[in-house]
């Protein structure tokens, strides 16, 4: 095998230092520009080849048992939904299992930002904070319960119900003309203090990290 296998990529990218988002900043002379960049390089370092797609994903593909089986082992996908979209990669791994990894990265917080997408439990995620120049590793799913998504899923769906009334309460009302409408926005946040949202400090960081490399030791 010409790769490493996924255990030691996730035992280095969390020895990786704080990347911004945009520039490098981990006082290397020639480190990547951005945090994806520098993930991209240390993926290639372990002999992972970049596949270039000859078509484009959408997120439903995701779902389907035939996902990207034409991908050979030993490489990986950068930005497969787009610049904007999640997760960052793709990687195939030795045993054919196809490994989504996020990259999140904060110059001022010890806990990643979310945001509309929430957390998603099959990700693996790879965070840095400048304010500890250093990464953790964790999966979605230690971050987020089942039953917590569930009531969060429900919730949004139920307000995108209000929403759509509301929405026509709101043209019947439209006498300028204008199209005032309302639009709901999701928002995942953390909160409660540093002994929930600090990852780096977090009674669970070392477990969590543990439990994304673990289960990849035995290829």
């Amino acid at each position: 095998m010409s790769f490493s296998p996924i255990a030691s990529v996730f035992r280095s990218i969390n020895q990786m230092p704080y990347y911004k988002n945009a520039a490098a900043s981990s006082g290397l002379v020639h480190a990547p520009a951005k945090h994806e960049d520098a993930i991209a390089s240390l993926l290639e370092k372990h002999g992972y080849k970049i596949y270039n797609l000859s078509y484009k994903l959408r997120k439903k593909d995701s779902k389907s048992p035939h996902f990207l089986e034409d991908m050979p082992v030993g490489t990986f996908v950068s930005q497969p939904f787009g610049t904007h979209g999640s997760p960052d990669f793709f990687i195939k791994a030795a045993d054919d299992t196809i490994i989504p990894l996020e990259a999140k990265s904060s110059a001022t917080a010890s806990c990643p930002t979310y945001n509309s997408g929430g957390v998603n439990p099959d990700y693996y995620y790879v965070f840095c904070s400048k304010i500890s120049n250093s990464t953790t590793l964790f999966r979605g799913c230690d971050i987020i319960t089942p039953q917590q998504q569930q009531l969060i899923t429900d919730h949004i769906a139920a307000e995108k119900l209000r929403a759509k009334a509301l929405n026509s309460k709101l043209t019947a009302l439209d006498t300028h003309g204008r199209g005032i409408a309302f639009y709901p926005r999701p928002m995942i946040i953390q909160r409660g203090g540093a002994e929930f949202t600090n990852y780096f400090t977090h009674v669970n960081r070392q477990r969590d990290e543990e439990r994304a490399i673990e289960p990849h030791s035995k290829q």
